[in-house]
């Protein structure tokens, strides 16, 4: 998920990413007003490094603890995942344990939480639309006022570290309009094939990472504030996250595969594209 800006500057809608001097000239382009953002690199193409023999991963080891909490099983992973997963560790050293849901989750997640599936396996609980947490949405405050527009994120593994839940909350956009978005934090990100899109008809800012990389947030917790998070949970669960199917557990780690988020805004940390390539052209 792209780095956005600092909270008390407003944010560009032609650069969500805060890429900055990438993308000055498509936003020259456009005739977009305002100075562009720093803070983003196109990271040089990495060297070939030393075969490592395969050791005992504990990274891959805290995968499947966040995963068995979320009610899933995870029997295989992918080097790739077992290479890119760090676990999140408490104050004490120790991975840190997944927070429990908040008290307004539905008594509805509660019973598919406990229901077995055929297998006898426990399932990951439904996202369960909470009627009264809707309602009780909040204006978030201390943000500047976001785009209209949202921005539109694809990834093929999409993975945040770090992650909390912090409920429904309603923000505000340029034109007026309140929105009802998820809010999650995260204390860094890792998104690889990083594929952003911003804009409508002919006239869509394009921003892709080169085939195959990692991008990543580092450097300062991330605030999302999210329309829909869709994907394949823990690379096993078909899965889409919106303010009306809200995630029914809180785990402190989490992957997608085929990710597909939109984004109404997004703040903190600083992102490295490797390969960065940006355009402006119709949607594809």
């Amino acid at each position: 998920m792209p780095a956005a800006v600092d909270p008390a500057k407003a944010a560009n809608p032609l650069d969500p990413l805060g890429v900055g001097e990438a993308i000055t000239g498509l936003i020259g382009e456009l005739g977009e007003l305002g100075e562009p953002r720093t803070g983003a690199t196109a990271a040089p193409t990495p060297s070939a490094s030393a075969t490592v023999a395969p050791a005992p991963d504990p990274a891959a080891a805290a995968i499947r603890d966040a995963a068995k909490t979320a009610g899933v099983t995870v029997s295989e992973l992918s080097e790739e995942v077992k290479g890119t997963a760090t676990a999140p560790k408490d104050e004490t050293g120790k991975a840190a344990k997944p927070k429990p849901k908040p008290a307004t989750a539905t008594e509805g997640a509660k019973d598919a939480k406990d229901a077995k599936d055929a297998d006898g396996k426990q399932p990951f609980p439904c996202p369960t639309y909470d009627a009264k947490a809707l309602a009780d949405a909040e204006l978030e405050q201390g943000i500047p006022l976001l785009p209209d527009e949202p921005w539109y994120l694809d990834s093929s593994l999409l993975t945040l570290y770090g992650l909390d839940y912090e409920g429904i909350v309603e923000v505000k956009t340029a034109g007026g309009k309140t929105k009802t978005v998820l809010k999650f934090t995260a204390d860094s990100l890792d998104i690889k094939d990083l594929y952003q899109t911003v804009g409508k008809g002919s006239q869509v800012a394009h921003l892709k990472s080169r085939s195959g990389s990692t991008s990543k947030i580092r450097g300062a917790k991330v605030t999302m504030y999210t329309e829909s998070l869709k994907g394949n949970l823990f690379g096993l669960i078909p899965i889409e996250f919106t303010p009306k199917s809200p995630p029914p557990l809180n785990v402190p780690f989490a992957f997608f595969t085929n990710a597909k988020v939109v984004q109404a805004g997004q703040f903190g940390g600083t992102l490295t594209v490797p390969g960065l390539k940006n355009y402006i052209g119709p949607a594809e």
